[in-house]
Formats: structure tokens, sequence, C-alpha cells
């Protein structure tokens, strides 16, 4: 019954960082994109981008982290072996590591806590990639617009 709970809360998390994430590049092409450009100029557009990419992988990774906080507390769905305190910044730390598929060899979920490190790092490839395609669409549409402005006025 654990496992299933497991790739049950797994399968929510997942869910719901996908929602987190479109909601974060729906935020920045609507709202954010449209002020910078009106206020700032070059690279300093893009680079407000991709901070605010990054401030949404962080909050991803938080959300998982905080995940295994409280599945660490309920007894049955595991436990995090090798050198684990079990502290904020390890949980944030293992939670990174999974998210974006480096891995640590020395942190080993045991228990139902594996379908969730599993899934994290599986959300976390789509959400990298999916931020890199976005930030590929949005610079090209800038360039597009800076392009068409500076032939425009020369």
């Amino acid at each position: 019954m654990i496992d299933i709970l497991g790739w049950a809360i797994s399968g929510l998390l997942v869910v719901i960082t996908v929602i987190v994430h479109y909601d974060v590049m729906l935020n920045i092409s609507d709202r954010l994109l449209p002020w910078a450009q009106q206020r700032l100029r070059g690279r300093r557009v893009m680079i407000l981008i991709v901070v605010a990419l990054m401030l949404g992988h962080i909050a991803e990774i938080w959300l998982f982290a905080f995940s295994y906080h409280v599945m660490l507390g309920l007894r049955g769905f595991g436990t995090i072996s090798g050198g684990f305190d079990g502290d904020l910044n390890s949980l944030l730390y293992f939670s990174a590591v999974n998210y974006t598929s480096l891995a640590d060899n020395h942190l080993h979920p045991e228990g139902a806590l594996r379908y969730l490190a599993a899934s994290e790092t599986l959300a976390g490839m789509i959400m990298i990639t999916w931020s890199a395609s976005f930030t590929f669409i949005k610079m090209e549409q800038i360039w597009k617009t800076h392009r068409s402005k500076h032939n425009a006025g020369g």
C-alpha cells in the first residue's frame, strides 16, 4: 500500500510541478517580458527572463524538498542513506541533484522515497528542457523585434 501511495504522491508532485512551471512561463511571457522590453535594452531582458526561470526551478526544487521532508516524517515511506543528516540544506541538496539529474553517489533513497526521487529527476529534466525551448523562442522573438526596429530606423 505504501508503494502505491508513494507513486501517487510522486505523480501528484509532477502534475503540480508542471502547473507551477507553466504559470511561471506564462507570467514571464505575458507580464515580465512586455514590462522588461519597455524599460530594459539588450541582454538585460534575457537576463531577467533567465533569472525568473531559475526562480521557478528553485521553487520546484523546494516543493520536492518539502515533500521529502514530509515523507521522511511519515512511517513506512523510507529513508535516505549515505551522508544524509536530514536537515533542510541536505534535503534541498538532495532535491537539487535529483531535479537536475546530477545524482549523488553518496545519497540513496530507500523505500517509497525512491519513486519520488525518480519522478523528480524525470520532471526536472522535462522542466529544464521546456525552459530552454521557451528561452530560445523568446530570444528569437526579441531579436526579430530588435532587427525590425533597427531596420526601420536606419
